[in-house]
């Protein structure tokens, strides 16, 4: 049975509200019953630069997932935004508590960028045929949504063997069905990005 882990991000300086910690714990609940191969758990990370890396080194260190997919909001998204790399570099912004990144960079002895090992194109091509707007991406910004990306794909080269990525949603995903991406629609398009990564590649 494959292991997934997905996390969301709490609130920050902007964003009193940030609905990726509610997005994953929904795709967590109903790819219980549409994936029941696959064990997802899900995890709302404190938008911080120390706390919220911590957390998820201590998430990737307890569940030992095949996958890990964090979410976050973009203020420039519209639908899907499948990243492609986390660079080593912190921008100057205060967190969630009002602190700014203790370093310039994440690994002072690391390479500059690191390629996310998601099916990046298997994804955008399976979410366009489903009818939902996605795009990848090159630039997950300097925040803590590149921090953890980053992060997490240097433990996978390192400590942890697992397919890492970052996908950015929009940061209001609405209840009603519109033209914008919804947060039924979301949570469907979440559970298809998880499949997309746990299934085998065709022969």
């Amino acid at each position: 049975m494959k292991r997934v882990l997905i996390t969301g991000f709490g609130p920050f300086p902007g964003v009193p509200v940030n609905i990726s910690g509610a997005l994953v714990k929904r795709i967590a609940r109903d790819a219980r019953t549409q994936l029941p191969d696959v064990t997802v758990v899900s995890a709302e990370l404190p938008t911080e630069w120390r706390r919220g890396l911590a957390k998820a080194r201590r998430l990737i260190g307890k569940h030992a997932p095949d996958v890990v997919i964090h979410f976050g909001v973009s203020k420039d998204a519209t639908g899907f935004v499948i990243e492609r790399r986390g660079v080593n570099a912190c921008v100057s912004f205060p967190d969630g508590v009002g602190e700014l990144p203790p370093l310039a960079h994440l690994d002072p002895d690391g390479p500059s960028r690191r390629l996310a090992s998601l099916p990046v194109g298997a994804i955008v091509k399976r979410l366009k045929a489903l009818g939902l707007p996605v795009a990848p991406s090159n630039d997950a910004g300097e925040y803590l949504c590149n921090a953890v990306l980053y992060q997490s794909l240097s433990l996978a080269a390192c400590k942890h063997p697992m397919i890492a990525g970052f996908v950015h949603i929009p940061q209001l995903l609405p209840n009603e069905p519109t033209d914008r991406l919804s947060l039924e629609r979301a949570v469907f398009g979440g559970i298809e990005i998880i499949a997309a990564c746990v299934e085998p590649e065709p022969c």
